[in-house]
Formats: structure tokens, C-alpha cells, sequence
């Protein structure tokens, strides 16, 4: 019996695990803001590239919207977005999970969250990149809720090698209000080969036998 547990921990130690991925200014903490004060377009959300159209419909504010990250949040109106293009690139065969909080300062809207590989950032527009993953949901509550999204790469392609970008975005419908973001985190983390899982199958198997007899 020991000796199979032991086989066991010695395979599972070679498993991956998640890594994170540096997000600057990840929480939109950089603008030093008192208590229920802005920070507007058009000037660049810092670290962030971002599109300014219509006066104050993107910033940073310093909020007490409870759930929030920090002093401050991003906030978007309309088709407003706010993008960074990051230092990591895509892997092989790696699960990349893109955490975040979102929330509204009126009523209900709608955020999209996006990940790209590649292309060019400019004015938080991603042109000629890879949408891998993006996800628009409504919030109706006012609170900062936990959201993610997921991507998983392939052995091979154009996408790999590619410098990953996030980015969110306000809503697109006429007449939805303020949509709010904060506290971005990236992880990646490797798919196991199959050679890999079969022997963590075959180790868990052999540990229940002994442990039946």
C-alpha cells in the first residue's frame, strides 16, 4: 500500500500547476483619487489603452461599490474599451483563465470581456488579432461580482507564439448605463498529456485495489 501511494504522489508532483500572468496595474489602482472622485477620458487609463468617444465614458473611480478590489474601479459607457496588450504569449496546450469583477452604476447593462492573441492594440481596439475567448453578460446587481472565462490553446497554430491581450468592453445597446470592471487576473496552466493521465489513472486505480484488500 505504500508503495502505490507513494507512486501515486511521485506522478501527481510532476503535474502542472497554474502560473500567473503579470497584469500592470491590474486593479486600476495607478490614478490616486479621493473618496468618490474620477478620473476621466480622454487621458489614458495608465497601463491601459482605451477609447475616448463622447467626453467622460470611460475612467476610473473611487468608489465604495462594495466586492470591489482596492480604492478604485474602470468604468465604461456605450461602446468604451480598455485594453492592454501583455508581455506573455501563447503556449501549446495550456489552459489560459481570465478572472475579473464586474458591476453597473445604474441599471441593468451588459460587460464583455475579452482575451486576444496577436494583432495590434491602439485605442483599445485589438486590429488583426485572434478573438479566443470573450464572453457579454448582463449585471443587474450593483455589487462587483466574480466572472471568468476560459481558453484552451492547440499543439499548434497561428496563435501560438502570439502575445496575449485583454480587454473590456462597455454595452452596445441603446439606453444600458455605466458598466464597471476591476481586479483582472490572467493563469495559465499546461494539459497534462495523456500519457500523463494514464498513469495518474492507473496509480489512483492500483491505491483503491490495495486499499479494498
Amino acid at each position: 500500500m505504500r508503495i502505490a501511494f507513494l507512486f501515486v504522489g511521485v506522478v501527481l508532483s510532476t503535474a502542472s500547476f497554474a502560473t500567473s500572468i503579470t497584469i500592470s496595474n491590474h486593479s486600476f489602482e495607478a490614478q490616486t483619487l479621493g473618496s468618490g472622485s474620477f478620473f476621466y477620458s480622454p487621458t489614458q487609463i495608465t497601463d491601459w489603452s482605451s477609447t475616448a468617444t463622447g467626453g467622460a465614458d470611460r475612467g476610473v473611480w473611487n468608489t465604495g461599490a462594495p466586492g470591489k478590489d482596492g480604492n478604485n474601479i474602470a468604468f465604461a459607457y456605450a461602446n468604451n474599451a480598455f485594453a492592454q496588450q501583455l508581455t506573455a504569449t501563447v503556449q501549446a496546450d495550456t489552459v489560459y483563465t481570465f478572472q475579473y469583477l464586474m458591476g453597473r452604476s445604474g441599471g441593468a447593462t451588459r460587460g464583455t470581456a475579452e482575451l486576444w492573441a496577436g494583432g495590434t492594440l491602439l485605442n483599445g481596439v485589438v486590429t488583426g488579432g485572434t478573438l479566443l475567448a470573450g464572453q457579454t453578460l448582463q449585471i443587474n446587481q450593483s455589487s462587483m461580482s466574480e466572472l471568468s472565462l476560459t481558453y484552451t490553446s492547440p499543439t499548434s497554430g497561428a496563435v501560438v507564439g502570439q502575445l496575449l491581450t485583454i480587454r473590456f468592453a462597455g454595452s452596445t445597446i441603446p439606453g444600458e448605463n455605466y458598466v464597471s470592471f476591476d481586479n483582472a487576473r490572467l493563469s495559465a496552466e499546461a494539459v497534462p498529456e495523456p500519457a500523463t493521465l494514464t498513469v495518474l489513472a492507473l496509480g489512483a486505480l492500483a491505491a483503491a485495489r490495495r486499499r479494498r484488500k
